[in-house]
């Protein structure tokens, strides 16, 4: 029951606009040069919001998977990055990890909804795959804010 929840939300988040735009629909149309814009004052570009994203979601895929262990040292405002070399690529590998992360919630059991995320970080993996998909909200209402800012926003695809 947790895991359909959690894939629902991931759904919303990903490629599926109910009360909110997915960052699917979020980042769809956006030039590089769109994506690397920022307004003075602001600080992050679309391309580094959507770099955050990359970073966290696919994180938490490498625990998901065994592949890292507690701890690591990172510097949040670090996963901002704004490796601007092809944001068609870019969006490719969100792709690639947003889709990674339906599949294992596709198939996730409340066994393993209820162990721990590793012997370093005890909490149960409900916890930070909820707390994952709030974080992924929060990003993609910082996209279509910057897009309104830019003026490239269409209000038609949601949240006028």
């Amino acid at each position: 029951m947790v895991g359909n929840l959690l894939l629902e939300q991931h759904t919303a988040c990903y490629d599926d606009d109910t009360w909110f735009v997915s960052v699917k629909n979020a980042v769809d149309g956006l030039t590089a040069e769109q994506a690397a814009w920022k307004p003075n004052g602001a600080d992050n570009s679309i391309w580094e919001e959507v770099n955050h994203l990359i970073f966290w979601n696919e994180r938490w895929l490498q625990r998901y998977r065994g592949e890292l262990n507690e701890p690591q040292d990172v510097e949040n405002k670090g996963t901002f990055k704004s490796d601007e070399t092809d944001w068609q690529q870019t969006l490719k590998k969100l792709d690639a990890v947003m889709d990674e992360w339906r599949a294992k919630l596709e198939t996730i059991t409340d066994e393993k909804l209820e162990s721990p995320v590793n012997a370093e970080y005890q909490a149960p993996w409900r916890s930070p795959l909820a707390q994952q998909n709030i974080h992924n909200a929060y990003h993609i209402g910082q996209i279509v804010l910057l897009r309104k800012l830019q003026g490239n926003w269409n209000s038609s695809k949601g949240v006028s």
